[in-house]
């Protein structure tokens, strides 16, 4: 079953939302700097997109994980990149290059338990929306199968003064058989 465009964004934008709050305040927690609004804006952007493409179905603990897993590495990059740009370096990252992408044990810790956090919080989630929603598809399936069992029958009315005879099709053609109910004669058989 596919999942209309609305409840698609608001199941991405959810996803987006908690990704990236969760991901700014790590970075800026163990970075001390501030991550500028517009990186928080494209990065956000970028995860609403790729969680537009993932939301079309209910999705285990282990896939929101992941995908939060590789959220938080993505937005890293960026909020590194951007704070770090021509900068000799800040408390999370260093200064080199590949300090920049690692960010240290800090900076990594705080991301899996950002991304461990949000991935439990948003399958709990995730898992009651789902609930509620078939829970509201059988109810009213409920309901309108109660209506037509409800509702009656038109009656085809009778076109002009002339009415064929009622007959049963299965008593007519069954008037005149014979039921025998067991193998041919031996004689019958050979022939």
């Amino acid at each position: 079953m596919a999942m209309p465009p609305p409840c698609r964004l608001l199941r991405a934008s959810s996803f987006a939302a908690v990704c990236v709050s969760l991901t700014v305040a790590g970075h800026v927690g163990v970075s001390q700097e501030a991550v500028p609004w517009a990186a928080a804006g494209i990065g956000g952007l970028g995860v609403l997109g790729v969680a537009w493409l993932l939301a079309g179905h209910e999705r285990s603990a282990v896939t929101i994980l992941a995908g939060l897993l590789g959220g938080q590495f993505g937005l890293h990059v960026l909020f590194a990149a951007v704070q770090c740009g021509g900068a000799a370096g800040h408390a999370g990252h260093g200064s080199g290059v590949p300090e920049t992408v690692s960010g240290g044990a800090g900076m990594t810790l705080a991301h899996l338990v950002a991304a461990a956090v949000s991935a439990w919080w948003l399958w709990r989630g995730e898992r009651l929306a789902w609930a509620l929603a078939r829970r509201v598809a059988a109810f009213s399936l409920r309901a309108v199968l109660a209506l037509l069992e409800a509702a009656p029958l038109p009656r085809r009315p009778v076109v002009g003064g002339w009415r064929a005879p009622c007959v049963r099709v299965r008593a007519a053609l069954l008037r005149h058989s014979v039921g025998l109910r067991s193998p041919p004669r031996p004689v019958f058989a050979l022939l």
